[in-house]
Protein backbone atom coordinates (compact mmCIF):
# COMPACT_ATOMS: atom_id res chain seq x y z
CA UNK A 1 0.00 0.00 0.00
CA UNK A 2 1.46 3.38 -1.08
CA UNK A 3 1.50 6.59 1.07
CA UNK A 4 -1.66 7.99 -0.83
CA UNK A 5 -3.82 5.02 -0.10
CA UNK A 6 -2.77 4.80 3.34
CA UNK A 7 -3.84 8.82 3.81
CA UNK A 8 -7.01 7.80 2.28
CA UNK A 9 -7.47 4.41 4.35
CA UNK A 10 -6.79 7.09 7.44
CA UNK A 11 -9.12 9.07 6.88
CA UNK A 12 -11.41 7.10 5.79
CA UNK A 13 -11.44 5.36 8.94
CA UNK A 14 -11.54 8.90 11.11
CA UNK A 15 -14.46 9.82 9.29
CA UNK A 16 -16.16 6.85 10.04
CA UNK A 17 -15.55 6.70 13.53
CA UNK A 18 -16.57 10.77 13.68
CA UNK A 19 -20.14 9.92 11.93
CA UNK A 20 -20.60 7.18 14.05
CA UNK A 21 -20.09 9.62 17.14
CA UNK A 22 -23.00 11.96 15.13
CA UNK A 23 -25.14 8.95 14.85
CA UNK A 24 -24.75 8.45 18.46
CA UNK A 25 -25.42 11.60 19.37
CA UNK A 26 -28.40 12.02 17.16
CA UNK A 27 -29.84 8.74 18.98
CA UNK A 28 -28.90 10.44 22.08
CA UNK A 29 -31.48 13.38 21.04
CA UNK A 30 -33.99 11.61 20.22
CA UNK A 31 -34.09 9.43 23.57
CA UNK A 32 -34.11 12.19 25.11
CA UNK A 33 -37.07 13.87 23.46
CA UNK A 34 -38.98 10.38 23.67
CA UNK A 35 -37.98 10.44 27.67
CA UNK A 36 -39.03 14.17 28.12
CA UNK A 37 -42.72 13.35 25.99
CA UNK A 38 -43.08 10.02 28.56
CA UNK A 39 -42.33 12.64 31.61
CA UNK A 40 -44.79 14.95 30.71
CA UNK A 41 -47.01 12.73 30.00
CA UNK A 42 -46.49 10.88 33.30
CA UNK A 43 -46.72 14.51 35.15
CA UNK A 44 -49.94 15.13 33.93
CA UNK A 45 -51.47 11.64 34.80
CA UNK A 46 -49.51 12.34 38.53
CA UNK A 47 -50.62 15.40 39.39
CA UNK A 48 -54.17 15.53 37.66
CA UNK A 49 -56.15 14.10 40.58
CA UNK A 50 -53.93 15.93 43.15
CA UNK A 51 -53.30 19.65 41.12
CA UNK A 52 -56.89 21.37 41.30
CA UNK A 53 -55.31 24.80 39.72
CA UNK A 54 -52.12 22.81 37.71
CA UNK A 55 -49.49 25.09 38.90
CA UNK A 56 -47.53 21.69 40.10
CA UNK A 57 -48.22 21.05 36.90
CA UNK A 58 -46.55 23.76 35.44
CA UNK A 59 -44.02 24.40 37.33
CA UNK A 60 -42.68 20.33 36.80
CA UNK A 61 -43.41 21.16 32.57
CA UNK A 62 -41.25 24.03 33.15
CA UNK A 63 -38.45 22.60 34.80
CA UNK A 64 -39.03 19.30 32.50
CA UNK A 65 -38.44 22.04 29.21
CA UNK A 66 -35.63 23.61 30.72
CA UNK A 67 -33.54 20.28 31.44
CA UNK A 68 -34.67 19.21 27.59
CA UNK A 69 -33.42 22.33 26.13
CA UNK A 70 -30.33 22.27 28.42
CA UNK A 71 -29.58 18.46 27.12
CA UNK A 72 -30.61 19.36 23.09
CA UNK A 73 -27.53 22.49 23.44
CA UNK A 74 -25.45 20.12 25.01
CA UNK A 75 -25.85 17.76 22.14
CA UNK A 76 -26.12 20.32 19.32
CA UNK A 77 -22.46 21.83 20.63
CA UNK A 78 -21.25 18.14 20.58
CA UNK A 79 -22.66 17.59 16.89
CA UNK A 80 -21.07 21.14 16.39
CA UNK A 81 -17.68 19.83 17.77
CA UNK A 82 -17.52 16.48 15.42
CA UNK A 83 -18.81 18.82 12.54
CA UNK A 84 -15.61 20.71 13.33
CA UNK A 85 -13.35 17.47 13.73
CA UNK A 86 -14.55 16.82 10.20
CA UNK A 87 -13.46 19.39 8.56
CA UNK A 88 -10.03 19.33 10.23
CA UNK A 89 -9.55 15.76 9.08
CA UNK A 90 -10.38 16.40 5.30
CA UNK A 91 -8.41 19.53 5.34
CA UNK A 92 -5.26 17.52 7.16
CA UNK A 93 -5.99 14.61 4.53
CA UNK A 94 -6.12 17.41 1.72
CA UNK A 95 -2.76 19.21 2.90
CA UNK A 96 -1.20 16.00 3.81
CA UNK A 97 -2.06 14.50 -0.05
CA UNK A 98 -1.07 17.73 -1.75
CA UNK A 99 2.40 17.16 -0.06
CA UNK A 100 2.77 14.07 -1.43
CA UNK A 101 2.09 15.31 -4.66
Amino acid sequence: MNKEEQLLKDYQQTRQKLEEQEDTIKEFQRKGQRMAEEAYSELRYLLSDISENNDSLNEARVELARLEEDLLVELNQEKKNIVRQQEEAEYQYRKDLQRLK
